[in-house]
């Protein structure tokens, strides 16, 4: 697999190496690098990439152009970097899972429930990634298709040990299922606005029921 490319804005976290990585994301939230790509991110979703431009990131977080410029080089690598950062923070949410002390069957569950939780924290973000296509260059596609592959390939995984410790039925098709969580959980970008009773654990763990109990009585 390619090496990972580091995001280009410039964190002020104490560090000699001032790429922001997803680590250093999730970490300083309120560093200037991080405010810079959830503003960016925000007005993607919400005006298109196309209309959206660099003088409109920089009054989002109270900089002038040049200030801009100074962390940031262009919204099209500002959109790279949203696309690598989703592929991260999924890599972190399933290997969570997969280091859990549990059964299969409960690392299931706690698949369901914290991918719904990644996606609804950070809607922004995989809001562009589906939205915003046809201007993600081809090689951060094939990034994006290869990490998409690896991470589907994990949850086949967590399936199909669940299937043989006799936790889930023996006629799951671990790939059907894997779909399903996928389209069950993914599609919360679109629909998920965060103004119901439900949070996104509730949301979660109300899906796990739906697949492991049915639904019909």
């Amino acid at each position: 697999m390619p090496a990972k490319p580091k995001m280009r804005l410039r964190s002020h976290a104490p560090s000699q190496d001032e790429s922001l990585t997803v680590e250093r994301y999730l970490m300083y939230r309120s560093n200037v690098a991080n405010r810079i790509l959830d503003a960016a991110a925000a007005l993607f979703r919400k005006h298109g990439f196309a209309n959206v431009r660099m003088q409109d990131i920089g009054l989002a977080v109270g900089l002038s152009k040049a200030g801009l410029y100074h962390h940031c080089p262009s919204k099209e690598e500002l959109l790279a970097d949203i696309v690598r950062l989703c592929g991260e923070l999924l890599t972190i949410q399933l290997l969570s899972v997969q280091a859990l002390s549990a059964s299969p069957k409960e690392k299931l569950k706690a698949f369901v429930v914290s991918r719904m939780e990644t996606i609804a924290s950070h809607q922004d973000f995989f809001t562009v990634i589906w939205q915003e296509r046809p201007f993600i260059n081809r090689s951060d596609f094939t990034d994006i298709a290869k990490r998409a592959e690896a991470y589907r390939g994990g949850v086949r995984q967590i399936i199909k040990e669940a299937k043989n410790a006799g936790e889930i039925s023996a006629s799951v098709d671990p790939h059907l299922l894997m779909l399903a969580l996928d389209g069950m959980t993914g599609w919360a970008y679109l629909w998920y606005r965060g103004s119901g009773e439900d949070n996104p654990t509730q949301i979660g763990r109300a899906f796990w029921d739906y697949i492991s109990q049915g639904i019909l009585k």
